[in-house]
């Protein structure tokens, strides 16, 4: 992928596949404990913020656990929100989700808020912190998502919604291994604040441009 030719697009194709298997390639013990591990991190980063709300989506196939993290939340009273994917706009909705019940297999497959147990919530509500998942980080605070744009999109809603106030906390949280020297980056793509692993916490206070990272 290093031709002339090569677009940004098909950078990121061509890493979006090498990242799949690399993180298909954790093994399934290694994948729980990672896991625990990360969401740990994440529990105490968000105590420690005094943080009292957050969206979290709710994890798929090899994409690490979140459910410690959701779990752990609801025992000590943080609020939980979570995203319902629109795909006829590519955008998401947010659900207030107190109990695992409250979700079915929505789109893409993947578990989300069921409406007629928890429906949408406000689009003024902001939480105060936003997990988004991806395939791919890097330490500048780049993010490779899975190519639908649904949180970049999230982003700008925020961003628009919250411009006279406080903005929430864009987080990524993932494995260690999915930490790449540098991922490809546009002016749509929201970077991250913090990064989240089984093996640290990082805040990212700058974007390589010299630019607030959020």
């Amino acid at each position: 992928m290093n031709g002339e030719n090569s677009t940004i697009q098909e950078i990121k194709a061509e890493l979006r596949t090498r990242m799949a298997q690399v993180r298909g390639g954790i093994s399934a013990e290694q994948h729980r404990d990672f896991s625990r591990l990360a969401c740990g991190q994440a529990v105490s980063w968000l105590k420690q913020g005094n943080m009292r709300s957050m969206l979290i989506y709710v994890s798929f196939r090899s994409e690490l656990d979140t459910k410690p993290l959701i779990e752990e939340a609801w025992q000590t009273g943080i609020e939980v929100y979570v995203p319902r994917c629109r795909r006829e706009d590519c955008s998401m909705s947010l659900h207030s989700l107190k109990d695992w019940d409250e979700l079915k297999t929505g789109s893409y497959g993947i578990l989300e808020p069921d409406q007629e147990h928890s429906p949408a919530v406000p689009e003024e509500c902001i939480p105060e912190a936003v997990f988004v998942p991806g395939i791919a980080f890097d330490m500048a605070g780049g993010r490779l998502g899975y190519g639908g744009g649904y949180y970049d999109r999230l982003y700008e809603r925020f961003s628009v919604q919250g411009g006279h106030g406080k903005l929430p906390v864009w987080a990524g949280i993932g494995f260690g291994t999915q930490v790449v020297e540098q991922v490809p980056m546009e002016k749509t793509d929201a970077r991250l604040q913090v990064l989240i692993t089984e093996q640290d916490v990082y805040e990212f206070k700058e974007a390589e441009d010299g630019t607030d990272a959020f």
